[in-house]
């Protein structure tokens, strides 16, 4: 391949002797190499790559590597499931390798070699592109994968704010510390910078996936931030909390406006540079983006989409408080399947929606995705007391205890999805715990957290709350083991499976069993 033959033999040497590596090499080159990769992002489990063509991916190949548990293909991107272990180190091992292979080219080819790159891209046919899908399910899955490319860069801070406003939450809404000590205080400020922050990094991310200059979506982020933002526009539902103790849900920071007014600024900038000529658009076009944008986004855009987000929101509980029941099993029951599209990172747009409207103010959709989760959790166990393949059980026992920890794909995609069996018993163990709380109205303080580590959004809302929260959490993880065991595992009658583990605890032989053929 051209990324191996470009590098120095000093590169090619310590590629041999460096695992990570050799894997980053691979994966590009079974991926249609680096001429078609756009780009490449992670999530905690997940390589995700941008592709310009889908057809030269060898997935046959990439199934066999022993490090890739599982493979997702979404129109123009290519996921591939590695586990949290990994994808960190994977993730800027192919950065390195495509950075030394635009380097090897760039001694062949002048600057214009970029443009070009670009163009190609931009000028495949409607039937060609990979991003253009015909029909509903298309729709909703192009949308679903912006909010997720939006989202997935800034996820870890995500969850640390989240983490960061739990422990401020418990610690305020405690006698446990005096709220003028300059400790606490401190971490409140570090809270509601973080939180400031988010809405700066929706501004970067989302102008940079729509094609216009990232900074200028910063400008746009922390613009949308100002508290004097509510004040010119006339918006009266800012809340009075003291920012130093906790961060301010209201209008500023709110996802969505920022995101239709990032695509709108985009759109101006990509315009002005096509009317006017490249010497000019250099110079102007930013500016011209960034102040008709702007001001449409702040006067136009985000008044309106603040009313549809508010609207959203209050239909959303409206359904929540009057059929928590079947609203919790329904949502329990499909919310794995929908990380299997890897578009789960988008559904964060509707949590944040909830937090951010004043008159719903908290997020009962987390809840009903941590039972989700832990029945993926509670399945995996069963596989692991019902196997007798040592590798499978090891695989099982990790990913399951990481499930419990809020972090799904090693144990759902690497174990249970490809058994089948137990994946179908996860959904019957989380819609039967999404009901439950969906029956009792659980709800969380934040967002990016399910399983044990959410415990700090539930503590806040009460005793009950958390007696329900751990219930539902039980219900979820128990029904989907006992399903699992009863299907089976890897054999198909469920009177093997229940011997075979009583057996385990009791000591006693294996009864000989014929494997159907």
């Amino acid at each position: 391949m051209s990324d191996q033959k470009n590098l120095p033999s000093s590169r090619k040497r310590y590629a041999q002797g460096n695992p990570t590596e050799e894997l980053a090499r691979r994966l590009i080159h079974l991926s249609g190499g680096p001429d078609n990769l756009v780009e490449v992002m992670h999530c905690t489990t997940r390589i995700r790559l941008k592709l310009k063509n889908d057809h030269p991916i060898n997935e046959a190949e990439l199934q066999q590597i022993k490090e890739v548990q599982n493979i997702n293909r979404l129109p123009g991107q290519l996921q591939i499931i590695v586990g949290p272990e990994l994808v960190y180190k994977l993730h800027r091992k192919m950065n390195i390798v495509l950075r030394q292979y635009e380097n090897s080219a760039h001694l062949q080819t002048s600057a214009e070699g970029q443009a070009g790159t670009a163009s190609q891209v931009d000028q495949l046919s409607e039937s060609q592109h990979p991003y253009r899908r015909r029909g509903i399910a298309g729709r909703i899955i192009q949308v679903a994968t912006v909010f997720s490319d939006i989202l997935i860069p800034i996820l870890p801070l995500f969850i640390a704010a989240g983490i960061l406003l739990g422990l401020v939450t418990i610690l305020q809404s405690s006698s446990w510390v005096a709220e003028d000590a300059v400790w606490f205080r401190l971490l409140g400020l570090l809270t509601s910078s973080a939180f400031q922050v988010i809405s700066v990094l929706f501004g970067y991310h989302a102008v940079k996936r729509f094609g216009g200059t990232p900074a200028i979506g910063a400008v746009l982020g922390i613009a949308m931030s100002q508290p004097d933002l509510a004040i010119l526009i006339g918006h009266t539902t800012m809340q009075g909390v003291n920012t130093m103790v906790a961060p301010q849900f209201s209008y500023q920071g709110a996802m969505m406006p920022i995101i239709l007014a990032s695509l709108v600024m985009a759109w101006i900038e990509k315009g002005i540079r096509r009317i006017l000529p490249p010497s000019a658009s250099t110079l102007l076009a930013p500016a011209i983006s960034l102040i008709t944008g702007g001001t449409l986004a702040i006067l136009l855009i985000s008044p309106i989409a603040i009313w549809l987000g508010e609207w959203i929101g209050q239909w959303l509980e409206y359904l929540f408080t009057y059929g928590g029941t079947l609203f919790g099993f329904i949502l329990g029951g499909i919310y794995s399947t929908i990380v299997l599209t890897g578009l789960h990172q988008g559904i964060q747009a509707l949590e944040i929606a909830l937090i951010s409207d004043p008159h719903v103010g908290v997020n009962f959709l987390l809840p009903i995705w941590s039972m989700a989760n832990m029945a993926q959790g509670g399945a995996g166990l069963a596989v692991y007391l019902a196997t007798r393949n040592p590798e499978l059980r090891k695989v099982a026992l990790s990913g399951s205890i990481t499930a419990f920890l809020g972090i799904t794909e090693p144990i759902a995609l690497g174990v249970n999805l490809k058994l089948g069996r137990p994946f179908l018993s996860a959904a019957i163990g989380g819609a039967v715990g999404g009901a439950y709380v969906g029956l009792h109205h659980v709800v969380a303080s934040s967002f990016g957290l399910t399983g044990i580590p959410m415990l700090v959004y539930i503590v806040p809302f009460g005793e009950l709350n958390f007696i329900h929260y751990m219930i539902g959490f039980v219900l979820a993880a128990g029904i989907a083991f006992l399903t699992t065991l009863l299907l089976g595992v890897e054999k198909p009658a469920f009177r093997y499976n229940i011997s075979h583990f009583v057996r385990k605890f009791t000591g006693g032989a294996y009864e000989d069993q014929k494997d159907s053929q």
